[in-house]
């Protein structure tokens, strides 16, 4: 009988941790997910972006991933024709720009750690650009994870 009750309390107590950690779904997950998906879609119109070289982050340094982040959202991709190609480049360009949802490790990082100034990357065009961003974007997606 005791063993019975034993393993009634753990299947609820599993039930319970199990259902905690399903209320709350990871809102940067979600949002990196998103990003990935929209730096795919701009992949696809490629060819239609102005060929003017930007500034793009490479072997950013940890914890500054947030800031190098910000110098791809502070870039302007353009779209050289006019038409539903642009419509569609601009409306994704503002999808970029939405804020990240903060993590815990922000939360507790009390202090400022100084990272490289958006001049301060090489220039690369759009399509480098874009690889690039989707880098940064997996690599903080395995940061939030490990």
């Amino acid at each position: 009988m005791e063993r019975i009750v034993l393993c009634l309390m753990v299947i609820f107590a599993g039930t319970l941790a199990n259902k905690s950690s399903l209320q709350r779904p990871d809102r940067f997950l979600i949002r990196m997910r998103q990003l990935i998906e929209i730096v795919d879609q701009l992949n696809n119109y490629v060819n239609d972006l102005d060929p003017e070289f930007l500034p793009a982050p490479e072997d950013v340094k940890r914890h500054c991933e947030r800031s190098a982040f910000s110098c791809f959202q502070k870039v302007q991709l353009k779209s050289v024709n006019a038409g539903d190609n642009e419509k569609k480049i601009n409306v994704l360009t503002k999808q970029l720009m939405r804020k990240l949802p903060p993590t815990n490790a922000e939360r507790r990082q009390k202090q400022r750690l100084t990272c490289p100034s958006c001049d301060s990357y090489e220039k690369k065009p759009p399509k480098e650009f874009l690889e690039r961003l989707k880098s940064l974007i997996q690599k903080m997606i395995h940061q939030h994870l490990s």
